[in-house]
């Protein structure tokens, strides 16, 4: 196996089982919960998305995004739902699950983000050194997920990729 897509892999695993493992800070019900947060996110509104980033639908998933020149898209569709995975020439990349029933938020540092309209929680996992942006649609959610410590070219994608989705 590619060791890009291994990395990727080993990411999407850490997500799904901080996703399964852990509330955001003891909440519960359905719904991206949000806490006080001592992390600084740049509002996704205000993140400058450049017109050259290709862009991808996703009809599977319901939406489209920009990503970096030069990045793969894969995109898989299960039972759970669909999984795009955006993937740099090195390094780990960005994915997104797409889910018809509320994940919980990993449990440290979140806040309240909106989205191409949608609302959420942007929860970063130190211990996991991710961070993941939970997105409620009308009959969906939508999990964006990408490393916090390791350096993904060109630098703020993450928050560009994030300030580019749109439901379809």
């Amino acid at each position: 196996m590619d060791p890009v897509m291994t990395k990727l892999l080993v990411l999407a695993g850490l997500v799904v089982a901080g996703v399964a493992a852990a509330g955001c800070d003891g909440a519960s019900g359905p719904g991206p919960a949000a806490t006080t947060s001592t992390a600084q996110a740049a509002p996704s509104s205000t993140v400058a998305v450049p017109a050259s980033w290709p862009e991808h639908t996703s009809a599977a998933g319901g939406f489209r995004l920009r990503y970096p020149p030069g990045w793969r898209v894969t995109e898989s569709t299960g039972s759970g739902g669909a999984t795009l995975s955006l993937l740099p020439p090195q390094g780990f990349g960005i994915s997104v699950l797409v889910t018809t029933s509320a994940p919980t938020s990993p449990a440290t540092r979140c806040q309240p983000v909106r989205v191409g309209g949608l609302a959420g929680s942007r929860c970063q996992d130190a211990e996991a050194t991710l961070i993941v942006t939970t997105l409620e649609g009308p009959d969906r959610w939508y999990t964006l997920s990408g490393p916090l410590q390791t350096a993904v070219a060109p630098a703020g994608a993450y928050d560009r990729v994030l300030a580019s989705f749109r439901l379809i």
